[in-house]
């Protein structure tokens, strides 16, 4: 009996080692694929990105007019254009009546990911003036929801903010050979996550006069770690996600904190909300610290600007389609 029970033990033993060896085998080929798919992802931010943009945005090979009607007195248009390069973008471009007798003054909104080229339609009166609004080059209208659905689409959600700066500049190499656009009179506008990324585009295309920054702040690291608390409680785990999000998507690089001083001496708008529950105040109060002159600083009663607040985003639209025509001296009524 004693024996049988020694001999019971030792096969325990054996197949307790042999678990064991398996599992050590399965956590570091698990470590491997890690470390392999995180140097994939980091790969292409190693450098800075920023110095392909406009390599990367070639020159128009193509331009399509996919959609068109009237909204109230304007026409508006949906286009996508291709770049030589394979770049597309696709955008709305409002044209206003006053565009008949002669070019007008053009905005381009960067708008969120669930906004995107509808950020055309939002505002009753452009009062006079060209409104183009792109979409992000993703292939989702919404960001996944949930930490592992946001780590499997990280490959097109990194190809996407790199792509973003080059869209634009081949947007509005596109849009400044419209006889509706004044060349002379271009601005930029970025809204919520468009406005972490309008700054680099704004400095690196010097026809952009003026450059909007709507709902945005610096520090796109913690603003990140910020938005995942509702899907990772352990706070390690959250900001480890949170570093690799901002690290792949080359924000060591791309910060607007970084970029948006070099904009200057053309003059730089921010708006910020009292209430805005996805920007912390401090990452909006970090930006303002680094801003160029001139500058200005307004802040808003309310929240964050998202898709369903339609009437906050109607509000940001007005106000910056009313300074520009005043600018233009543009009167009120559009006329």
């Amino acid at each position: 009996m004693p024996r049988a029970v020694s001999e019971v033990k030792a096969r325990l033993r054996r197949g307790l080692r042999r678990a064991l060896r398996a599992a050590a085998v399965l956590a570091a080929l698990l470590l491997f694929l890690i470390a392999i798919g995180a140097a994939i992802a980091l790969a292409p931010v190693i450098r800075d990105p920023s110095a392909r943009f406009l390599e990367r945005k070639g020159r128009v090979a193509s331009a399509h007019v996919t959609g068109s009607w009237t909204l109230g007195d304007t026409l508006l248009e949906e286009v996508t254009v291709t770049s030589s390069t394979g770049l597309a973008v696709d955008f709305s471009v409002r044209i206003p009546p006053e565009a008949r007798a002669g070019p007008r003054p053009l905005v381009v909104i960067l708008a969120g990911q669930g906004t995107g080229r509808d950020a055309a339609r939002y505002s009753a009166d452009s009062r006079g003036v060209v409104v183009a609004a792109l979409s992000y080059p993703y292939p989702e209208r919404k960001l996944p929801r949930g930490l592992w659905n946001l780590l499997a689409a990280v490959p097109s959600m990194q190809r996407a903010v790199l792509d973003t700066g080059p869209a634009v500049l081949l947007a509005t190499d596109w849009l400044l050979e419209q006889r509706y656009v004044d060349p002379e009179r271009v601005e930029l506008a970025g809204g919520s996550f468009g406005s972490f990324l309008a700054p680099v585009p704004a400095a690196l295309e010097p026809r952009f006069r003026r450059l909007w920054l709507v709902h945005g702040g610096a520090d796109a690291q913690g603003v990140i770690e910020h938005g995942l608390r509702r899907h990772v409680g352990f706070g390690p785990v959250r900001r480890a996600a949170a570093w690799f999000l901002f690290t792949i998507a080359g924000g060591q690089h791309l910060a607007p904190e970084k970029w948006v001083g070099r904009v200057s001496p053309r003059p730089v708008i921010c708006i910020n909300a009292l209430d805005d529950e996805s920007i912390p105040r401090e990452s909006a109060l970090a930006l303002h610290r680094v801003l160029g002159e001139p500058h200005e600083v307004f802040w808003m009663p309310g929240g964050h600007v998202l898709p369903k607040r339609g009437e906050t985003i109607r509000q940001l639209t007005d106000l910056v389609f009313r300074r520009v025509a005043a600018d233009e001296g543009v009167p009120e009524d559009g006329g």
